[in-house]
């Protein structure tokens, strides 16, 4: 079987196709493999980064909680008395500050190093080593505190001559203001962390492939390992302008994991179920095909395939019918006008249309077919004008059919005289012919520019056992030329009873807007009425009513039509199809024209409603934008609105986001009421809304260009 050529096309297509799933199936699996694999690493890095970040953050936290106990604690209210009447510490006073300095740094383990406080205008400096002396008085740091740095207490803090260790080793500061309960300020609190501790502390987490940096306000205070790989990286909760990163290495895990290998063997054992499957099918699909091979083929050629062996045999068989044929019509060469002649005059019996429909004998195949015949009429005597008529219209109407006859659509022409041409127009689709006819109608006028050309065109039909009524019917629509005239088109369905024709009004469709846009149903109403009403007294015929209704719907569909691009809403009636009384297919169209009424009205107060929703919105932000609880969350309870709706509405507006445009309220307030010079910086900030001082005046900064300060010492 394996020597049979169309067994082994068969047999490797549907290897082909094996193949081909195996290759999406594995290539499928790879990408979801190395999708997983990063998905694993992103994860993993950012934990890395979180636990990185809790290590600064806990350094940060302690550090804070350093400063805020020394604040509270009685023990240093000895050193804020004396500082404030310029009294000197006793040996006592001393040693217990110190002491008091030990026990606060003691919760922070190893990582602090050393605790120091700097007294303003004062040569002396604290910590729990003991008192410090300063060759000049200390002055408070130029940097917005609290702050980070890393170096040395004498670089830090411009010390000159301090020549105590810890005041030269290279640390993490913390520096923070140092305040009593009463809000007055002392000095400042410098917490040192060991960095080789934070490093680590650090390095235990990431490992050695990994890097990793510490930022504060865009400046490296702090980095260990290598700074290759994949950039993660988070903004401390407590200190907006610290800001930790790390460096991930590529390929921490592995690219094929176990499930990878275990989909893979089943796609294996698969496929070799379908080749298996492939070769029983190819089998089942070549033995029928070999036994025909065998029924047709007369002669063996072992250099041709089974299929083209067949193709031979068949190539035979039509070959020797189409010379039966041939020879048929070669001894009866008038056979298509008689038997066309016969079904025109109606002398052939239903059986026999079908014996010719079936041999193809008068190429009419097609299940639909339209009947039109062709007038030619010339001024004068016919014989004197044109003796050749008949001989040059049988050509014209050959070069019509070639001309016009398509794949879909087949013309056959056939002389009532020599001055009457039928068409049959024979075609697979029920379609609309009009265009064609008049094509048609245009080609042959051009061509006999010498006489009156005239057409009358039957209705469409599907039986072509009523060729004859058809031919009737296309004679009857030429009964328009005794009203309207010569050289036309006429459509036996556009001929009716025109002794009795319908009501309706020219400027119906003005009308009908016109209510529309008005929104007054009872106008609507008496305009329907008055058409039902004047129609119904006419008492036409049915097909006058269609017309009508076909006439009316048209009508509605285009005025609504122009309604919706006024009102960009979709409006539409579907047409009344059903079987009903004139007055149930008007009450119809009057309940559908109301509820687009009630459409057009709900969607103007839905308009409405959102412009005064946005209006009141905008009101409210510029009259609260000094309130410190204002907020978007607090904004969209009140109103009922989403946070997108109130980000759209923001931007469209004011042409910048929520947070934009209230920073820029509040800073023009802020500038504001400094120009004026009543108030602190600290009132200031808490009248525009902001409870941070620190956020306060980073924000007047990025807005005005200066600090607060600065703003207000140019105003004088």
């Amino acid at each position: 079987m394996f020597q049979s050529k169309l067994f082994l096309r068969l047999f490797m297509t549907y290897m082909a196709v094996i193949f081909f799933y195996m290759t999406m199936c594995i290539t499928f699996l790879l990408y979801e493999n190395h999708q997983i694999s990063e998905m694993q690493e992103k994860r993993i890095s950012e934990i890395q980064l979180e636990e990185v970040r809790n290590i600064v953050e806990q350094r940060m936290q302690t550090a804070r909680n350093i400063v805020q106990n020394l604040s509270y604690s009685t023990v240093m209210k000895q050193l804020y008395m004396n500082t404030r009447t310029g009294e000197l510490l006793d040996s006592y006073a001393l040693f217990s500050i110190q002491n008091e300095m030990k026990n606060t740094i003691a919760s922070g383990g190893l990582s602090i190093y050393k605790t120091v406080l700097f007294v303003e205008n004062s040569n002396k400096a604290y910590s729990s080593g003991g008192v410090i002396a300063l060759t000049d008085s200390y002055v408070p740091l130029e940097q917005d505190l609290p702050c980070i740095m890393v170096g040395t207490v004498n670089e830090a803090f411009q010390l000159n001559s301090t020549k105590r260790y810890s005041f030269n080793k290279n640390c993490l500061l913390y520096c923070d203001a140092y305040t009593y309960q009463s809000g007055s300020s002392i000095g400042t609190i410098c917490i040192l962390f060991d960095l080789k501790n934070l490093g680590s502390d650090i390095q235990k987490i990431l490992g050695d492939d990994y890097g990793a940096s510490i930022l504060y306000q865009d400046n490296v205070i702090f980095s260990c390992g290598e700074e290759m790989g994949e950039l993660y990286e988070t903004e401390s909760l407590t200190m907006p302008d610290l800001v930790c990163r790390i460096y991930a290495p590529t390929g921490m895990v592995s690219e094929v994991n176990h499930f990878f290998y275990f989909t893979l063997s089943g796609i294996v054992v698969i496929s070799i179920v379908f080749a298996g499957l492939a070769y029983y099918v190819s089998r089942k699909y070549y033995m029928p095909i070999d036994h025909l091979e065998q029924m047709v083929s007369t002669k063996r050629n072992t250099s041709e395939d089974e299929m083209e062996k067949i193709i031979h045999g068949i190539q035979d068989l039509i070959g020797e019918k189409n010379r039966y044929r041939e020879k048929m019509l070669t001894i009866t060469p008038y056979a298509k006008t008689g038997m066309l002649h016969s079904m025109i005059a109606g002398n052939v019996a239903a059986d026999n249309v079908e014996i010719f429909l079936d041999e193809n004998y008068l190429d009419l195949i097609r299940p639909y077919f339209i009947v039109s015949v062709i007038n030619f009429a010339y001024d004068g005597t016919p014989s004197l004008r044109e003796k050749d008529h008949k001989q040059k219209i049988e050509e014209l109407f050959k070069v019509v059919t070639d001309t016009f006859s398509t794949d879909e659509i087949r013309i056959v022409y056939y002389f009532r005289d020599i001055y009457n041409v039928f068409l049959i127009t024979n075609f697979e689709t029920e379609q609309e012919m009009d265009e064609l006819f008049y094509q048609i109608y245009k080609y042959v006028s051009t061509a006999k520019g010498d006489c009156h050309v005239t057409m009358g065109v039957d209705v469409l039909r599907d039986d072509i056992g009523e060729l004859k009524h058809a031919c009737e019917g296309a004679v009857k629509a030429l009964d328009g030329i005794l009203t309207d005239g010569r050289e036309t088109v006429y459509f036996l369905e556009d001929m009716g009873d025109n002794a009795v024709t319908y009501y309706f009004p020219v400027n119906f469709r003005e009308k009908l807007k016109h209510c529309l846009l008005k929104q007054d149903k009872e106008e609507v109403h008496t305009l329907l009425f008055d058409i039902y009403k004047t129609n119904l007294d006419i008492e036409g015929m049915p097909e006058m009513y269609r017309s009508l209704i076909d006439e009316f719907h048209l009508s509605v569909i285009k005025t609504l039509r122009e309604i919706t691009e006024l009102n960009t809403v979709h409006l539409n009636i579907k047409k009344y199809t059903g079987l009903a009384t004139l007055q149930e297919i008007f009450d119809y169209y009057d309940a559908a024209l109301l509820s687009v009424i009630d459409t057009l009205h709900e969607q103007a107060e839905q308009v409405e409603e959102d412009s005064r929703l946005e209006e009141d919105i905008a009101e409210y932000i510029d009259t609260h934008y000094c309130d410190a609880d204002l907020s978007m969350q607090s904004l969209t309870g009140k109103f009922n609105v989403s946070n997108k709706y109130l980000s759209l509405l923001c931007k469209e507006r004011f042409g910048v986001t929520y947070l934009q445009y209230i920073q820029s309220k509040r800073i023009e307030k802020a500038a504001e009421l400094l120009r004026e010079k009543r108030y602190s910086l600290t009132e200031i900030g808490v009248m525009c809304g902001y409870t941070n001082q620190l956020t306060f005046r980073r924000n007047f900064k990025s807005i005005m260009g200066v600090n607060p300060s600065v703003y207000q010492e140019k105003m004088e």
